[in-house]
């Protein structure tokens, strides 16, 4: 529990930190002049008026146009001082989007970007212009105007300054460090490693999360490629268009990006994805790919992306299944994949506080910067599991036939000790079952069981009062083996219990009682039960049938032999299953002297012969018919030793139980 304290107080501690980094403003030199006020706007230019422009407006400059695309002219005015008469003099104009010229006095100085027919932005490049000395008029107003292209875009990043030269270069060159060039280094480094996973996939087809990875670095490295081109020429692309340009690097490899993130997910937790699940999530990103491409011009392309985006999110559903499961099942990698997001995770939770509260603009370079520190996570988590089987191969190699010895002898002395177990069990069950009928003055019962395999799921009870036999139940649990056996000890009380505080009541009340508590008590538990059960009463006996082989009875005075539940009887239904339909209905039938009760499992029915041929219930009926005339005893005797002359084998693939019952009374 300490332990998880403490994760949550880094974790907390660290999104504070992001959120006063977020917020935490540039010392700003004295000799600085900052053009952040005072701009006025024209859609015309000169000689056509000029509006005011609302301050901090000037990245959001497109919004002044009807479309979003077209021209826009800006202005301002500002002094220079006689300290910079000996001075070199430029404007940092920070990063301009789409294309602009810009003047001084009238004075063109530079441009940036690419007007149509041709345009095209320089991305997240900073520029620091020279400003000739002659454009200059010291100590008087000086007018700037920028004539900017806009489209879908338009903006200048950052509040322009005029300073000597060195400053706005030094300052320019900072900016397009952290906001271009580091972009570069970055994207390398992921198409770097996207080669090396994805040959470590093809040296190893199984490990898929290697392949996964290797996409998420290939597309992450794509995306990235948005924010530096600008700052080297030869990565400008030639002859493409800037819409185009935006649709591939800006929509498709950021969509592809979230549809790998999923995919990578459901790798690195293994957790096996249906086919049409992921049909499914294939058919949402192309058609989230599709939609921004049928855009005609950027401002369009930009609303459609955000609708592309609520696609792919839709993934995200799956994503926190995925996450779900590997909760319920304990993944150990839960906690290796919950750590490496943490650092996005606290990043993105930073930028919206800090958009929220404080009012500042999405910091892009934060949330790349976080998102790689993600993969680097990754890949380290990636290389130690590399590493560990790396380890594992190189251990089993040099003691591969120590480790067979040793695993082989284990698994003797765990299969002997289950064994054993197994017979201690199977002797505690009879241990458990036996039952004394030698007082019995109106019944004689002879029974017969054995376990497919040391515990039975057989279960029989005999009701007992003093020298009179009250009743008999015969039951036959799902499954083989330990966990049936276990039920049967579970259930022979309950129904102990039900028959002996049911005998005023109907005895199919007495099976649904026994019916309903053992779904309650048994729980989670999966197996279920089939069974009879019979009670004896002065005048008549009662049968109730729970879905189990019919009772047979012998007529000694007609010599006639048949079901006792005749056609017509309408009972179904197995014992412990919740909500499954039942209905159990009491049949009522006599006995005189010397008749007798058969009773079995389908253990017997459906034993096999060689020729794959079932036993059956004509099988029961020719051994019980061929040993009428014997004592109890050897009739009981018989049927095992029918079943093993029909299969071939003293091991039958089910529990067996054949019980006899002989009236001796009238």
């Amino acid at each position: 529990m300490k332990k998880i304290e403490k994760y949550f107080a880094v974790l907390f501690f660290l999104l504070i930190s992001f959120s006063f980094i977020s917020c935490k403003k540039k010392n700003i030199p004295d000799y600085r002049i900052y053009l952040d006020k005072n701009w006025e706007y024209s859609l015309k230019g000169e000689p056509y008026p000029y509006q005011k422009l609302p301050d901090n407006n000037l990245n959001k400059l497109s919004d002044l146009l009807a479309s979003k695309i077209g021209y826009i002219f800006i202005r301002n005015t500002f002094e220079i001082p006689d300290s910079f008469k000996h001075k070199e003099i430029a404007l940092n104009i920070g990063q301009i989007k789409i294309a602009s010229k810009i003047y001084i006095n009238n004075h063109s100085i530079g441009k940036t970007g690419l007007f149509p027919p041709h345009e095209f932005t320089e991305g997240n490049t900073s520029f620091a212009i020279k400003i000739p000395k002659e454009y200059i008029n010291l100590g008087e107003k000086n007018t700037i105007t920028i004539c900017l292209w806009c489209h879908g875009y338009g903006s200048i990043g950052s509040v322009p300054f005029i300073s000597e030269y060195n400053d706005a270069e030094k300052d320019a060159d900072y900016s397009s460090l952290i906001y271009s060039k580091i972009y570069l280094v970055l994207s390398i480094i992921l198409l770097f490693i996207n080669l090396i996973y994805f040959f470590l996939y093809l040296l190893r087809r199984s490990e898929f999360e290697n392949l996964s990875f290797s996409q998420v670095c290939l597309f992450t490295g794509f995306y990235l490629f948005v924010f530096f081109y600008g700052e080297y020429p030869f990565l400008k692309p030639i002859n493409i268009s800037y819409l185009l340009f935006e649709k591939i690097f800006k929509g498709a490899t950021a969509l592809l990006t979230g549809y790998m993130i999923v995919g990578f997910t459901r790798d690195f937790l293994h957790y096996n994805e249906s086919k049409h699940n992921k049909y499914f999530r294939f058919l949402l990103t192309l058609i989230a790919i599709i939609i921004p491409f049928t855009a005609t011009n950027i401002p369009d392309f930009r609303d459609r992306l955000r609708i592309s985006f609520l696609f792919v999110s839709l993934q995200y559903i799956f994503l926190g299944k995925i996450i779900y499961i590997s909760i319920k099942k304990k993944n150990k990698r839960l906690l290796q994949f919950i750590f490496c997001i943490t650092p996005f995770l606290i990043a993105s939770i930073s930028q919206i506080i800090s958009k929220t509260i404080f009012h500042q603009k999405f910091d892009t370079l934060l949330l790349a910067v976080s998102w790689v520190i993600v993969i680097f996570l990754f890949l380290g988590i990636l290389i130690m599991h590399f590493v560990q089987l790396a380890n594992e191969v190189e251990f089993m190699n040099k003691n591969l036939e120590n480790l067979v010895t040793e695993r082989t002898e284990a698994l003797e002395k765990e299969k002997n000790r289950a064994i054993q177990e197994i017979d201690l069990a199977g002797f505690v069950q009879k241990s458990f079952y036996k039952i004394d009928t030698s007082g019995l003055k109106d019944y004689e019962v002879q029974i017969t069981s054995k376990p497919m395999a040391g515990v039975s799921g057989d279960l029989y009870i005999v009701f007992i009062s003093k020298d009179k036999l009250d009743g008999i139940g015969i039951f036959d649990i799902s499954g083989h083996g330990i966990a049936s056996g276990l039920v049967t000890m579970l259930v022979k009380n309950i129904i102990e219990q039900e028959f002996r505080n049911g005998m005023d009541i109907p005895l199919n009340e007495v099976m649904s009682k026994i019916n309903e508590r053992i779904i309650i008590e048994k729980g989670n538990i999966e197996n279920y039960l089939t069974g009879m059960l019979i009670r004896f009463n002065k005048d008549d006996i009662e049968l109730v049938n729970a879905g189990h082989p019919k009772a047979i009875l012998y007529d000694s005075e007609s010599g006639k032999i048949g079901n006792v539940e005749e056609a017509g009887v309408n009972q179904y239904g197995a014992i412990g299953i919740s909500d499954f339909p039942i209905k159990f209905e009491t049949v009522h039938f006599n006995m005189n002297k010397g008749d007798e009760l058969v009773l079995y499992t389908d253990g017997i029915t459906e034993c096999t012969n060689s020729e794959n041929k079932y036993f059956g219930s004509d099988g029961i009926l020719a051994v019980f018919k061929s040993n009428i005339s014997l004592d109890l005893k050897d009739q009981v005797k018989a049927l095992p030793y029918a079943l093993k002359k029909f299969s071939g084998s003293e091991k039958f693939n089910d529990d067996i139980t054949y019980i006899i019952l002989k009236k001796l009374v009238k």
